[in-house]
């Protein structure tokens, strides 16, 4: 998911580090891209429950209709994730500022929606939902995928797609190379384009190279990258105009074509948001799902398949189980969001803060 993790204003107006003033007319331009997270995140959750729940386990009433598209939205997730993490690293002070804030957005709320997930799917759930104890240990690091172990929930692969791409960033930051980030997307785009060329002719690529670099969507996160560059006005608007332009194109190149549709679509909507034209999304709804789509996206999948099952084999329409499944996804998401998520992050940067205050003994 997702720059997933909660709201993109709270990463101006509660961040941990000391940073310059946001511009005028920025916090509501930053609320228009939570509220398309929280769209995404829904978009992923009907998704889930209509077409590829229909593939995996299959509705009991066929619901005569799906939402195929909402599979993508976790590629705008990846383009808010570039625009968000590029602007936290350039008002950042020290790498453990960073670091915290990551670690205070989105473990607390992982490890809460692990655990309740892992005890609804033991209780209610389908036999091959239910993990064993090494595989819960796994999926504590957000690293399960490398580690070799499954998710325990299926939505969860995104998580370890967007640490490497935190720490490869905080590399940069570390090197004191983030002024020559064109270059570096220019790097990626390349290598994209080497590993599509590997995998066509059936030569070797390497495995770790291609997690690491996250190959398969580090153009989606170039495009968020870029568009931040542009919303601040840093470098060339024409270089990064021609980086887009680039990036998109090794997307129809390396990639299946459907992938140039997301990500030409997904671009068209971060014009539409630079140019003012998402003002709409600033109502209050839309940013109440930004504002739980974190949690929303970590607690839907497994626990709203689990539901479905059940009330499915008790005789509920599949429309209305997936209706009930969502209700209950909003619910606890909400809850999580209230009393986990936004205290624990408050509690772990205060804290975090007050040590820096703190005077050397």
């Amino acid at each position: 998911m997702s720059e997933l993790a909660g709201p993109v204003p709270t990463e101006v107006s509660d961040r941990v580090v000391a940073a310059p003033a946001v511009r005028a007319g920025d916090r509501g331009r930053l609320e228009e891209l939570d509220a398309l997270r929280g769209l995404a995140a829904l978009g992923v959750v009907v998704y889930h429950y209509t077409t590829f729940y229909q593939s995996q386990h299959g509705h009991l009433h066929p619901l005569g209709f799906g939402f195929p598209a909402g599979n993508y939205g976790v590629h705008l997730f990846f383009l808010i994730s570039g625009f968000v993490i590029f602007m936290t690293l350039d008002r950042t002070r020290t790498a453990a500022d960073f670091v915290v804030s990551r670690f205070s957005r989105l473990f607390p709320a992982y490890w809460a929606a692990l655990l309740l997930t892992t005890l609804v799917v033991h209780a209610i759930g389908m036999p091959q939902q239910r993990p064993d104890a090494a595989t819960f240990v796994a999926n504590t690091t957000m690293l399960q995928e490398i580690l070799g172990f499954e998710d325990i929930d299926g939505s969860y692969w995104t998580l370890q797609v967007e640490l490497f791409f935190y720490a490869q960033m905080l590399l940069w930051f570390v090197l004191r190379q983030l002024h020559r980030i064109p270059w570096i997307i220019a790097g990626w785009l390349l290598l994209v384009l080497a590993y599509a060329l590997a995998l066509r002719q059936g030569w070797h690529f390497s495995y770790t190279t291609r997690v690491l670099l996250n190959l398969l969507y580090i153009p989606y996160f170039a495009l968020g990258i870029l568009f931040y560059r542009l919303h601040a006005a840093r470098g060339s608007r024409r270089a990064n105009i021609a980086l887009i332009l680039a990036s998109l194109a090794t997307i129809g190149i390396a990639y299946e074509p459907v992938y140039f549709v997301v990500g030409l679509s997904c671009t068209a909507v971060f014009a539409l948001f630079l140019g003012g034209g998402l003002r709409w999304l600033r109502h209050r709804l839309f940013l109440f799902l930004g504002g739980i789509s974190y949690a929303l996206y970590l607690l839907h999948q497994a626990i709203g398949f689990a539901v479905i099952h059940r009330l499915e084999r008790l005789g509920v329409p599949s429309l209305a189980a997936i209706t009930l499944a969502l209700a209950l996804a909003l619910g606890l998401a909400t809850l999580l969001n209230r009393w986990i998520e936004r205290p624990a992050m408050r509690a772990i940067r205060q804290r975090w803060q007050s040590r820096r205050r703190a005077p050397a003994a």
